[in-house]
């Protein structure tokens, strides 16, 4: 499986080097050599945990699988960060996205939005922060505001409030589990309101 460029306007901001700069005139040196190398090191070392090696711009990302594409991610900005307490080779996805489930943008299965999240392309997982809202082919409607979608797995999970639109009603709770394509689903907490739609309380025509 490999995830590759499909559609990207890309600004790319390599990983920044130490620079030395040697003095005018050199009278007395303040700091061994091995000290300058290690300050070096240390600059690098902390290029790399404050400054995202690649920046992509409106990018596109197609998964593919045995030359399928399975999995679709649009975005409006993604950094990735080679290494450090950030995301250890994730990418770190902002300014919104979506991300198209079983198939290419148009041809898919499900679609899962949000403000934000990580994204890791080597094992298609990808968690969604903020005003997350994930559709199914049938069109439920899932709100949260944290979302963990784990395409390996296959399963959707989270641990806050959720609520689900259907065309039955409106569906509250805590927690939910789900097949990665929200086909099917849990809600772990349920708060036992269900709302009818409006169409589901009219009367029929015998009573």
């Amino acid at each position: 499986m490999a995830w590759g460029p499909f559609r990207t306007l890309t600004t790319c901001r390599p990983r920044l080097r130490a620079a030395s700069f040697g003095a005018a005139t050199v009278l007395v040196s303040c700091q061994p050599f091995a000290s300058d190398e290690a300050q070096k090191a240390a600059e690098q070392e902390h290029a790399l945990r404050t400054v995202p090696v690649q920046t992509i711009v409106d990018g596109s990302f197609e998964y593919t699988e045995r030359g399928e594409v399975v999995n679709a991610l649009v975005a409006g900005k993604l950094d990735r960060w080679e290494e450090g307490p950030r995301n250890d080779g994730q990418w770190t996805v902002s300014e919104g996205f979506t991300l198209f489930i079983g198939g290419a943008q148009g041809n898919h299965h499900a679609t899962l939005s949000a403000t934000r999240g990580t994204y890791d392309d080597q094992h298609g997982h990808l968690e969604a922060w903020d005003d997350v809202v994930l559709v199914n082919e049938e069109g439920d409607r899932l709100l949260t505001e944290h979302l963990v979608w784990l395409h390996d797995s296959d399963l959707v999970r989270t641990e806050r409030p959720v609520e689900i639109f259907t065309d039955q009603g409106v569906l509250r709770g805590t927690g939910l589990r789900a097949d990665s394509q929200f086909e099917t689903y849990q809600i772990l907490r349920p708060t036992g309101s269900f709302e009818l739609s409006l169409d589901d309380q009219k009367p029929s025509p015998d009573e």
